[in-house]
């Protein structure tokens, strides 16, 4: 177990549970003060700042020292283009591990002082979560246990969030029901479900996604088809790694010159090479028998456009006149992580991921929290190849303008911000 007695809950524990807790538990060794990365404009390189105090620790949260950091696109992206930035200055970061130095949460609670963890900030507004400083605040129901079977923890970092936007993508836009343990652990969960569960506490720009995005007809069986765009990014090798596990076929579009090797290893079960669209529009329709209603797009509006053509012929069209139970089934469901087409097609559902449901509600949290655990330590889940980075905060800006130039396919940054971990 990960959070131990919070996976009860289908919410975060109550905060009269909390407070039980007079004060947090913390070590006697931790500093006044940190190092922090800002950004203090649009298009300026992040500055280490000295001196800033450490986050305030509310209940029902832990803090940790941070160890390594992994850098995803968004990290440049925003900086770059200044989306994403609630305030300036502003903390960025989206995950990191380290160790728990402090804690504020009940006594129930697995999760202790000095063990090693994951997280995984989706709450990007606030700061005290990011991961351009030497500490940060992790919500228990964002903490993920990392199996002591890993031969470098630090290589963790390069998934978080790549998992988490994985199994939204198929747990909640898609529908798609998981399954964690064994015997008389064995938990059977439905990410739609549970946010369907709690509609008034829906985040207003969410809302629409968990309720209206797909019908309970329209769900994937296993045996389905799911095609992948841009198949060799850290976040789809994720997707097609937990597709095949859930028992569905994979279509990895990539650069197969590249990354033929890698993506057969993760084990698609038809690859296509992005060189020339049309030949790669050819071969979906001749080698794809039965409906393809499923895609994920990694790139952008123009490969996004690709697949909801590809969708709109595979998917079949509804009847001119029915019922949402006889057109379900028919309907193709695109999501675009980084953009959608910019046309829209009748018979495909274009959706807009709410990741944000794995800090809003906490037993997604804790539930997606115990499944990584489980699959890292089964060995069940590939960590993508890793590139470490020395230097700590200070190197970030060097590693991020690399990233921008696109140097790194296929692959993750990870910082490290402490030695010897």
């Amino acid at each position: 177990m990960i959070i131990g007695t919070m996976v009860a809950s289908m919410k975060a524990v109550s905060t009269a549970t909390v407070h039980e807790i007079d004060s947090p538990q913390m070590e006697a060794t931790i500093p006044p003060t940190q190092k922090q990365l800002l950004l203090y404009g649009k298009g300026q390189p992040y500055k280490i700042q000295a001196g800033n105090p450490l986050p305030h620790l509310n209940p029902g949260e832990l803090l940790v020292e941070i160890h390594s950091i992994g850098l995803n696109p968004i990290d440049w992206k925003s900086a770059a283009f200044g989306f994403g930035l609630p305030q300036l200055p502003s903390l960025n970061g989206r995950e990191f591990t380290g160790r728990i130095v402090a804690s504020y949460v009940e006594q129930g609670c697995s999760l202790e002082k000095g063990e090693l963890v994951l997280a995984v900030s989706t709450d990007y507004r606030d700061f005290r979560k990011a991961a351009f400083q030497e500490y940060a605040i992790v919500s228990y129901s964002n903490a993920i246990r990392i199996p002591r079977r890993l031969q470098s923890y630090s290589e963790v970092a390069s998934i978080g969030v790549a998992y988490v936007a994985a199994s939204i993508t198929l747990g909640v836009c898609f529908g798609i029901s998981f399954t964690r343990g064994k015997g008389a652990e064995k938990c059977n969960f439905n990410l739609l479900d549970i946010a369907q569960s709690f509609p008034d506490d829906l985040p207003n720009d969410v809302a629409s996604e968990v309720l209206h995005g797909i019908s309970f007809a329209d769900r994937p069986f296993p045996g389905e088809w799911i095609l992948v765009y841009g198949a060799s990014s850290v976040s789809a090798q994720v997707v097609m790694q937990l597709a095949k596990l859930l028992g569905f076929k994979v279509i990895g579009v990539a650069d197969l010159e590249k990354h033929k090797v890698l993506l057969s290893r993760l084990g698609a079960d038809l690859l296509v090479d992005k060189t020339n669209l049309e030949d790669a529009s050819r071969q979906v329709q001749e080698l794809v028998t039965g409906p393809l209603r499923f895609a994920v797009d990694t790139i952008g509006p123009e490969t996004a456009s690709w697949c909801q053509k590809i969708l709109a012929a595979k998917a079949g069209s509804p009847p001119a006149v029915a019922s949402e139970e006889e057109t379900g089934g028919r309907l193709g469901h695109l999501v675009a992580l980084t953009g959608g087409p910019k046309t829209s097609c009748p018979t495909v559902q274009v959706h807009k991921l709410p990741i944000k449901l794995f800090h809003t509600i906490g037993s997604i949290g804790v539930h997606l929290g115990e499944w990584l655990y489980e699959l890292l330590d089964t060995g069940a889940l590939k960590l993508p190849e890793v590139e470490f980075v020395n230097g700590g905060l200070e190197a970030v800006n060097t590693a991020l303008d690399k990233l921008r130039a696109g140097k790194v396919s296929g692959k993750r940054l990870v910082v490290n911000v402490r030695s010897g971990f």
